[in-house]
């Protein structure tokens, strides 16, 4: 699915190898015509604290680490779900961790970093 908006984060992506617990299918397929939906949450939160609905586009498909972009697909960026540079949001599928989403900038509505 393709997810309009803006999409403020700007970072890399380290998806998890099957062993270390993350997909058993490795990285997800990225098309420019669809956005990867997941949840994830922002520590110290966890899956049962902190977890919101959550994006990544633009990263390197079938890459292990990539640049991608993310963003929060229903809560605003405050609060539990607050994302600053230096911010680690931990991308899940269900309550497992399958990615680490290091951000690097945040572009705000007007886009400036």
């Amino acid at each position: 699915m393709k997810i309009d908006g803006i999409w403020p984060f700007q970072g890399r992506v380290v998806w998890l190898r099957p062993e270390q617990g993350g997909r058993t299918s490795g990285p997800p397929k990225s098309s420019p015509h669809n956005d990867y939906a997941h949840t994830a949450f922002v520590p110290p939160h966890t899956a049962k604290t902190g977890l919101a609905s959550f994006g990544l586009r633009n990263f390197e498909c079938g890459a292990w680490v990539s640049a991608a972009e993310g963003r929060w697909l229903i809560v605003d960026n405050d609060g539990d779900q607050l994302v600053e540079p230096g911010t680690v949001v931990v991308c899940t599928e269900g309550p497992r961790a399958v990615a680490y989403f290091h951000v690097e900038r945040v572009v705000d509505l007007y886009g400036r970093h």
